[in-house]
Order: structure tokens, then sequence, then C-alpha cells
């Protein structure tokens, strides 16, 4: 097992992507794609999931990284043990995050924080709400940015807002809904309704059905999708109305889709999305890119 190949590990890792952990790294796609396979037969264990347009580490994975991260600090401890001017140690903190959102200002900010600490490298990785929060708690993640309804009764975090989140509706552009500025919720019971998966977003599915029986009506949904793109195009031909968060809403998808997007007046205020860290953590790294968040990144 040569150290090149774990340097070459961790970079594919934390890129979550082939192509440019090779550009990164100045050698071909092909060559480094089999060190990792050789890496994966010495290893006897498959280190990540290939899928056709995503790439993550596997259990083992996960678990391989965080001694191969350690390996690589100690090497280049010894490297410079005796450098009048000890270079800083290497370290990944693992941030987690909702998919569909738009959080450009994440990468942003996330890419401010590592032009001023070169030594921090982050191993991005999307997951369903329930799952970040807990993955903060068992120290799967270091940070999250999440939904703060999933961290009111959680006295071990700290959080600060990043960006403001209500609930939104998508319809067909014909529907006869399309003129209000606001819908209420009573103004949906003769609708259809496409949702989200419920593991892949349980408070909207939760929240939108709670709602519809406050107001008299079961919430009829015909259709259950994996994501919002795949909702907001049934949406577009007719096949029903769509729940969505503004967060998700980047100013296009009206245009892209062909559809009316609507903000609902009575909703809850409390699903903002927050940078959340365990107060538990040691990491004096992440401690410093919590401040950095709670005083360099305004509410979006």
């Amino acid at each position: 097992m040569k150290l090149s190949t774990l340097e070459y590990f961790v970079e594919v890792a934390t890129e979550k992507s082939f192509t440019k952990a090779a550009e990164k790294l100045f050698i071909s796609q092909p060559t480094l794609s089999r060190h990792i396979q050789e890496l994966e037969t010495e290893l006897g264990v498959v280190l990540f999931i290939r899928q056709s347009h995503d790439l993550k580490l596997s259990g083992a994975g996960e678990k391989f990284l965080v001694e191969t991260t350690d390996v690589l600090r100690r090497v280049d401890h010894l490297a410079h043990m005796f450098d009048e001017q000890p270079t800083e140690q290497a370290v990944i903190l693992k941030v987690g995050y909702l998919p569909n959102f738009n959080l450009g200002g994440m990468y942003e900010m996330l890419d401010h924080f590592k032009a001023e600490h070169t030594n921090v490298q982050f191993l991005m990785t999307q997951d369903t709400p329930l799952n970040l929060a807990d993955g903060l708690s068992d120290g799967r993640y270091d940070l999250v940015f999440g939904l703060s309804s999933y961290f009111q009764a959680n006295h071990e975090i700290e959080q600060v807002l990043f960006m403001e989140n209500h609930l939104q509706i998508a319809l067909p552009i014909q529907h006869r809904l399309n003129q209000q500025h606001k819908i209420r919720f009573a103004d949906l019971k003769q609708e259809t309704f496409i949702l989200l998966e419920r593991q892949q977003s349980p408070v909207i599915v939760d929240y939108v059905i709670n709602q519809g029986l406050k107001n008299g009506f079961n919430l009829r949904a015909n259709y259950y999708v994996k994501d919002l793109d795949e909702g907001l195009s049934m949406v577009s031909v007719g096949k029903g109305l769509a729940f969505l968060y503004s967060g998700m809403n980047d100013g296009t998808l009206a245009a892209k889709y062909h559809i009316k997007i609507t903000d609902l007046a009575d909703i809850s205020h409390d699903q903002n999305i927050v940078s959340v860290i365990n107060k538990n953590n040691d990491s004096q790294l992440l401690h410093d890119l919590y401040e950095f968040l709670k005083h360099g990144a305004p509410a979006q």
C-alpha cells in the first residue's frame, strides 16, 4: 500500500469525483481509477459507491477515510518535525446538507473559509433532514445545513440562521388559483397533489397533511416522487400541485417548467435553514468555521 495511493483516495473522497480529483492530482482519470480499484482489491472492500451521476463513500470507505487522514497527518508531521516553521495539520470536516435546495451561498462561504484555512478539506454529503440531525449527534457530520425544526429540542447543539425558508406551492400555468398573490390551505380542498416521498422530506409531507386536516379535508396525493425535478415536471403537464420550499427556488423554476409558484398564506415559520454544530465536538477548526458562518454569512 503506497502513500501516494492513500493521497489519491483522500482526494477522490473529498472531491466526490474522479474527474476533479485527477485534475487536482495532475494524473489521468484512468490512472486514478486503476489505483483506487487496486486499493479496493488489496483491502477486500468497496470504498466507493459508483452511480451514474454520483460518487459517494461506502461505510467501509468512510471508516478508511478517517484512518487514512490520520496516517497522512502523521507522515506529514514526520516530514516537517524539524522545520523551524511547522506546517499546519490537514483537517477533514464532514459537512451534511439538504438535497434540492439552492445552497450556492453555502459553497461560497466554505470556499472563503478554506482560502483562509488552507489545511481544511470538506467532505460534502447530501442527506435527509432526519439523517442530518442524527448524524450530527452520532459524529457522522461535523457541520450540517438543515431545517431548524429538527434541532429545536436539542440542547447539545449551536445553530445560526443561514437561509430564510418557507413553504410554497407549484401550480400548472392555467390553474384557477394562479392569479392569487398568496394561497390559503382552505383553497386547496378540491385539488390533487404530487408529494415528495416521505423519507426525502417528512417535514413537508407531515405538515401539509396536517394542514389539510385542520382545514377539514384529507390531502389527495396521486403521485409520490423522489426529487423536486420530477415533481415540477409532473405539475407542468397537469398531474397535480406540488409543495416546495422557497429555499429550493432560485427564481428560475417557474420559467424552466412553465408553471406558477405561489406562497402559502398560513404556514409554519420554523422551516428556516440553519448551520448547526455539536457543542461537544472538540475540533477548534470546526468552531472557527461556525463563528465564520455566524458572523460572515448573511441570511439569504
